[in-house]
């Protein structure tokens, strides 16, 4: 039988990701109704998952009169590997394209297009790094998406065509925010950093770089055979970076270094620090990369087929440098400041989180769905290029003042 739809896209079966994406799916006139239903399913398919397939497949059946377009999955993430409901697939039509959502592992999305057998794909960079290592030049030096296509250095049509811009709730901002995430050096306090003395230990070391704080750390921490807990999807990527460095497979990290005792050390993806800061851990300087979920798609395929060129622009991917990404992520770094507090050492100025000399060095640049291969050229409008970052750097430091004065005392006053 022939398939009546001109587009394939893969999404995480399950997760925040999900439901970010279906609730973005609303803004396309798809059935509201049917994505609440869908996404009503899915927040009561964790409580309702089993190690036995049999007590599983209960749910399934009633989820599948209510919407078709569930299936079993392994919920591998939990010690006990039960059997869950998760989304499989559903066609919808987008922008006069009809488009078949296909529910994946988040790490398989950019394996498909490698593998020529879907179109696009929404996934996080934390994931495509941990698929993709292989194809680029440097891998350590792609710590912000925008680099990515700029460093991709052996034969793939894997591109990014830029921010797929899901946001949520952020309880403590009280607004939706972009899902931006850091992959952070998180602690757990040892002496000299309990509650009253962080601050002392954040102020003795601010004068250091604090974009290079974590690498010096890490650094040391190789020197010394110290171990630093990392769960197992990240191992590859800080292996890379870090070959000499003694790390360990967890499933919680943060769980394993409340457990490890003072002074122990781990690797781990934080987005609001709300954990962390109920489990009483630190958090150091600037992430090793910066993640969220992108729009990543098969380039080759686009530059032959109209219909995914339509659905693209449908989509409209956000650029590193467009506006509203730099109100996210002035809101997120906000969120994160207040949320940590003191317990974030060495925190680094927010200009320079978003990006330095070293990251446009290293391809992170303005470019456009025209531009070719949709990366930054070395040498084509270079000084244009650059006059936009500052420009950007500046609108972002302007809107995260503006978000402190305005946001910052409200949250004070309603937390106590």
């Amino acid at each position: 039988m022939e398939s009546n739809f001109a587009i394939t896209c893969a999404i995480p079966r399950a997760g925040r990701t999900f439901e970010n994406f279906l609730h973005r799916l609303k803004s396309f006139d798809v059935d509201g109704q049917e994505i609440d239903k869908i996404l009503e399913i899915s927040s009561r398919s964790k409580k309702l998952s089993h190690p036995d397939y049999q007590e599983a497949a209960r749910f399934l059946q009633y989820a599948m009169q209510e919407v078709p377009c569930f299936g079993l999955f392994i919920d591998r993430k939990r010690q006990s590997r039960p059997y869950r409901v998760g989304f499989l697939g559903r066609e919808w039509m987008i922008n006069g394209q009809r488009v078949r959502v296909e529910g994946e592992e988040p790490h398989n999305g950019s394996s498909l297009i490698k593998l020529d057998e879907i179109d696009c794909a929404v996934v996080g960079l934390d994931e495509l790094l941990t698929t993709t290592q292989y194809y680029l030049q440097d891998p350590t030096s792609v710590t912000k998406w925008g680099m990515y296509n700029y460093q991709l250095d052996k034969p793939t049509d894997i591109r990014i065509a830029g921010s797929a811009q899901l946001k949520h709730y952020n309880p403590l901002l009280q607004q939706e925010v972009q899902d931006i995430v850091g992959f952070f050096l998180i602690s757990k306090p040892s002496s000299r950093d309990q509650p009253g003395a962080a601050a002392d230990h954040a102020l003795r070391t601010q004068k250091r770089k604090n974009l290079h704080y974590v690498r010096d750390f890490l650094t040391h921490l190789e020197d010394a055979g110290r171990r630093v807990f990392v769960k197992g999807r990240y191992h590859g990527i800080v292996g890379a970076a870090y070959p000499k460095l003694k790390t360990i497979s967890v499933e919680d990290v943060e769980d394993a270094v409340v457990a490890a005792g003072p002074g122990s050390v781990g690797l781990e993806v934080v987005q609001t620090g709300n954990t962390l800061k109920r489990k009483g851990l630190l958090l150091h300087g600037a992430p090793l990369f910066i993640s969220e979920s992108l729009w990543v798609v098969d380039y080759k395929r686009y530059m032959t087929s109209r219909p995914l060129q339509d659905f693209v622009q449908a989509v409209n991917p956000g650029g590193y440098f467009d506006e509203e990404r730099i109100q996210q992520f002035a809101l997120w770094y906000l969120a994160l400041e207040l949320n940590m507090g003191d317990s974030w050492i060495n925190r680094p100025v927010i200009t320079d989180l978003f990006c330095d000399a070293k990251d446009v060095e290293s391809g992170l640049r303005p470019y456009r769905l025209q531009t070719r291969y949709w990366k930054a050229d070395d040498v084509y409008k270079q000084e244009e290029a650059i006059d936009l970052i500052n420009h950007s750097r500046e609108k972002l430091l302007e809107y995260y003042h503006a978000y402190q004065k305005t946001l910052a005392p409200k949250l004070l006053l309603t937390n106590g």
